[in-house]
């Protein structure tokens, strides 16, 4: 009896160790079991949209010191300055900023004037801007995303120093090489 009790483990022991080595096998060989699962759709039809950023250009006239527009002339080249006279540019830009953490800077480069040395030295420039009738100070400013369009407002001066005597600066020119004004994305809240 002891014997058959014997064979009967050992058997048993066998029996138990191939059914070990073929779980291994099975699973070595790529084979898996089967278990309860679950899954649900997750933000079906969303759609995102992005926003918008642009700065659109007027149309900008000059006028000089008493208030006239002279731009045909200044155009054609044939408006003369004169000492205390001056010469300003404006022009409305458009700002069309929406979005929801969008932010911009907007900012104005004045070129500045080459010509003959004389007049240029008897002439001074100066650069304003404004936002929704706001004073913007120094060179750039923060745009905040809005629903409507927005105006911006840009004015350049070219004052003839009154103080100018004799024949200094007669005759003589200088250009205006731009002033240019840049619209660009502020950095995303949390970058």
């Amino acid at each position: 009896m002891a014997r058959t009790t014997t064979r009967s483990a050992s058997t048993t022991w066998k029996a138990l160790a191939a059914t070990a080595a073929g779980v291994v096998l099975l699973g070595a060989s790529g084979a898996t079991f089967a278990e309860w699962s679950d899954a649900e759709a997750a933000a079906t039809g969303t759609a995102i949209t992005s926003g918008v950023l642009d700065l659109a250009g007027g149309e900008g006239r000059w006028t000089n010191v008493a208030g006239t527009d002279v731009t045909d002339a200044v155009a054609a080249g044939t408006y003369l300055v004169a000492p205390g006279d001056a010469l300003t540019y404006r022009e409305t830009m458009t700002v069309d900023a929406r979005g929801d953490l969008l932010r911009g800077t907007v900012s104005h480069n004045l070129d500045g004037l080459t010509g003959d040395a004389e007049l240029l030295a008897a002439l001074r420039t100066s650069t304003t801007m404004s936002l929704n009738g706001q004073v913007l100070p120094g060179a750039s400013a923060t745009v905040v995303a809005d629903d409507e369009l927005q105006d911006l407002d840009v004015a350049v001066t070219v004052a003839f120093d009154a103080t100018t005597a004799g024949l200094v600066g007669q005759g003589q020119s200088v250009t205006l090489g731009g002033l240019d004004v840049t619209l660009t994305q502020a950095p995303v809240a949390g970058e």
